[in-house]
């Protein structure tokens, strides 16, 4: 019997949640592919974990038997792999920093080296860049000790492993709007200024929880936001942007290259989080460190 830690994961929070739309979004992944992942270990292991009527699941007895168990020894799992990877990059000597594509965190990426420098010497800051999707895949796997990603403001964390959360900083979002649209006139703009313009967003898949409240906060102020190209990345979506495509809702701390064809402009109702994560347990002094200097 072959059976993935993945698809365990899978299954631990579909059984969470006992909702396969919102286990999707927490997990990073679209709905169908979670239930077809819930039915085929079902099939393999011979066990119906989920009754299903209609949209609604709720598990069998079996299945919050499973889910019990299989929780507990996933946190057993995790927590060892995040041991074993810290005692190798204490030989190492480094601190690994994912941070979320397109954000802009210097100086303080510059004040976090002085940090480790003074305190310890002999430890290095290893930074890498990803997108939301595969910055907390690989977090959850203990790839990184921090990450810095970026959120609306009141967002459900999306990571599933016991982790640390600290809100860093809070920042306007900005509409990243082409210089020929009549719009890009403005020094402000809300929301609701803006409910006929064609949307650019980042993918389902690539950030659900923020594509879901997206949607929700332009409801919120009156409108169903049109979107009409979903991407994967801030850049390609940035490049919709600069052929006039669409315009995009962004962090105001996002990076942006000296670009005529784009002007990033504030708005006043909305805001984003700039938050950090780390793993809980255990914490390295090094690590510490570097999360205490983001206390401001």
């Amino acid at each position: 019997m072959n059976i993935s830690l993945n698809v365990i994961r899978y299954f631990v929070e579909a059984a969470k949640q006992e909702n396969f739309s919102r286990a999707a979004n927490r997990l990073y992944t679209a709905q169908p592919n979670l239930s077809k992942k819930i039915a085929e270990l079902e099939k393999t292991i011979g066990v119906s974990l989920f009754q299903r009527t209609g949209r609604q699941v709720h598990l069998t007895p079996a299945g919050r038997y499973l889910s019990g168990e299989w929780a507990a020894a996933l946190e057993q799992i995790e927590r060892s792999i995040r041991r074993a990877r810290m005692m190798e990059q204490e030989q190492r000597d480094t601190v690994t920093l994912g941070i979320l594509e397109g954000m802009s965190i210097a100086p303080d990426s510059a004040r976090w080296l002085e940090i480790l420098h003074e305190r310890y010497p002999d430890v290095q800051l290893h930074m890498e860049r990803s997108g939301m999707h595969q910055l907390f895949q690989d977090f959850d796997a203990g790839k990184y000790d921090i990450v810095v990603a970026s959120e609306f403001r009141g967002a459900q964390p999306p990571v599933r492993s016991q982790c640390g959360r600290r809100v860093w900083e809070t920042c306007s979002g900005v509409i990243a709007i082409n210089t020929r649209d009549p719009m890009s006139g403005h020094s402000s703009l809300t929301l609701p200024m803006l409910s006929g313009e064609n949307f650019i967003s980042l993918s389902r898949d690539e950030a659900p929880e923020g594509y879901l409240q997206f949607q929700e906060i332009c409801r919120r102020h009156g409108f169903e936001p049109h979107i009409i190209r979903e991407t994967s990345s801030i850049e390609t979506l940035l490049l919709y942007v600069e052929t006039g495509v669409g315009v995009a809702l962004l962090s105001g701390n996002t990076r942006l290259t000296s670009n005529p064809s784009i002007r990033l402009i504030p708005l006043e109702d909305l805001l984003f989080d700039t938050v950090v994560y780390w793993h809980a347990d255990p914490v390295r002094p090094a690590v510490q460190a570097m999360i205490d200097a983001t206390v401001k």
